[in-house]
């Protein structure tokens, strides 16, 4: 029995957030092999429970990232994690401290996660902050992960997620616990097994 047959587990954390709220949305009406959705969330929406179909369970599960433990457990046995989890602070308002705490620290709870629990995808949000301001105040147009840019941070937030995104780059391909499987797969356009 193949993964589609069987159907695939998604972790969203952050997923009562305002890019969470919208990936629900659309993994409910566009992916065709989702079989349960966990929303994991410091603040869960009651009413996301309500949009479970026959075919798919949404699933609140209430959890902080800044808790290992609690990432740990909401992971395990999911296929694929997107971690849109995030402290959004663009006017300095939140100590440096729990934003880098959420951002950093978060992230790096979920990809210790999902290499110990052989979650084989994960997917990560970052921030357009991250790639600007630039030294020479040119603007990043059409981008990528592979664009140079030579961006100047000063504030806590762009810092936080310049930092959390290298840390998922450099988490890429690195083997996972459960043998037989790597996680974060480039260039893979299928979730099927490996042949």
């Amino acid at each position: 029995m193949g993964v589609k047959d069987q159907g695939l587990v998604y972790l969203l954390t952050g997923g009562c957030g305002f890019l969470g709220g919208h990936l629900v949305k659309i993994l409910l009406e566009k992916e065709p092999s989702l079989k349960e959705l966990r929303v994991f969330d410091l603040n869960p929406d009651p009413q996301m429970e309500a949009l479970s179909t026959g075919r798919v369970r949404v699933t609140l599960i209430p959890g902080d990232v800044t808790r290992s433990e609690e990432v740990a457990a909401a992971v395990a046995g999911a296929d694929v994690v997107i971690h849109t989890a995030g402290l959004v602070d663009v006017w300095g308002r939140v100590p440096t401290e729990r934003i880098f705490s959420v951002n950093v620290q978060g992230t790096q709870n979920v990809i210790d996660a999902c290499v110990e629990t052989g979650t084989r995808y994960l997917v990560y949000t970052s921030s357009m902050e991250v790639v600007g301001p630039n030294s020479k105040g040119d603007p990043f147009i059409r981008g990528n992960e592979d664009s140079s840019y030579e961006a100047v941070h000063k504030e806590s937030y762009p810092i936080s997620k310049s930092q959390a995104e290298r840390m998922v780059l450099e988490a890429n391909g690195r083997m996972v616990t459960w043998p037989g499987c790597t996680s974060w797969l480039p260039g893979r356009s299928s979730l099927s097994p490996r042949s």
